[in-house]
C-alpha cells in the first residue's frame, strides 16, 4: 500500500501476515484507495457493527455501503499511509494516515486515524475508530 514503513510488497503482506492484518490492509486498500464499494462484499460482516465518536451503530453491509459513498464525496483519498499495524488473533489494531483532497474546497487534506478491527470468518466485523482531521502521523 503507498507509504507504508516497512519494504515488503503487498503480495508479501497478504501471504505471510496475520489474517486479521491482511484483511485490515485489504480494506484499506480496496475500499479508500481504489474506491471499490463492491470489495465490502468480501471484507466486512452483514451486519458489522461500527464504534466511533458518534456512538455504537450496527449497520447492514448496505447501509454501510451508502455511508462510505457518502465519505467519498467529501473526500478523495490519493494515499493511504499505514504506519504502524498489529494484530493478535482475530483483533488487528492501525494508526494510519489518510492524504489527499477535500472535494468541496478541492484543498488538499490529512487525516489521521486509530482504528481496531474484529475480524470474523475472514472479514471485519466490528471497527472502533477515531480520526484527527488535519493531523499526520506518519514517519515522513
Amino acid at each position: 500500500m503507498a507509504g507504508d514503513t516497512d519494504s515488503d510488497t503487498d503480495s508479501d503482506h497478504a501471504a505471510g501476515a496475520a489474517p486479521a492484518e491482511s484483511v485490515v490492509r485489504a480494506y484499506w486498500e480496496r475500499v479508500w484507495l481504489e474506491r471499490d464499494l463492491d470489495a465490502l462484499e468480501d471484507l466486512v460482516t452483514d451486519p458489522v457493527v461500527r464504534h466511533t465518536a458518534e456512538g455504537t451503530q450496527p449497520l447492514t453491509r448496505d447501509e454501510y455501503r451508502r455511508r462510505l459513498a457518502g465519505a467519498f464525496e467529501a473526500v478523495r483519498a490519493t494515499e493511504v499511509s499505514i504506519d504502524s499495524i498489529a494484530a493478535d488473533g482475530p483483533l488487528a489494531w492501525v494508526r494510519l494516515t489518510v492524504r489527499g483532497v477535500s472535494l468541496a474546497t478541492a484543498a488538499p487534506l490529512s487525516l489521521a486515524w486509530l482504528g481496531q478491527y474484529r475480524i470474523e470468518d475472514g472479514r471485519i466485523a466490528e471497527l472502533w475508530a477515531l480520526h484527527q482531521p488535519g493531523a499526520d502521523w506518519s514517519a515522513r
